[in-house]
């Protein structure tokens, strides 16, 4: 389950601050087009990318993100709960996104 009150503000940092929105576009939460990012992009290593022809991540639908609380997050299940994926974006990207505001942001992951 996740906070009504807070996922509303986790929108909010979702589709502004954190730039969230930018590739995982609403309402499929994923990114129209070629959706395809070098490791470079999102600052992680390029092992699972090398195996695909274009040495790219492809850019993961959110929806259903709760599936994933036992099995680990991202391409590869780096990322073992829902904070790890957002200080790494938060590090990554140089967000500087506030505690609440990674919490809320959590609760809006929860929520799509």
């Amino acid at each position: 389950m996740y906070n009504k009150d807070a996922a509303g503000r986790g929108e909010i940092v979702f589709n502004g601050k954190a730039k969230c929105a930018s590739c995982h576009v609403p309402p499929l939460f994923t990114e129209p087009g070629w959706n395809a990012h070098k490791p470079s992009d999102i600052c992680i290593d390029d092992f699972q990318a090398n195996r695909s022809p274009d040495k790219s991540y492809v850019t993961q639908g959110l929806k259903g993100l709760w599936s994933h609380m036992k099995g680990g997050f991202y391409h590869d299940g780096r990322f073992a709960t829902l904070i790890d994926v957002v200080n790494h974006y938060n590090d990554c990207k140089k967000l500087s996104l506030t505690e609440e505001e990674k919490l809320d942001l959590i609760e809006y992951l929860k929520s799509i």
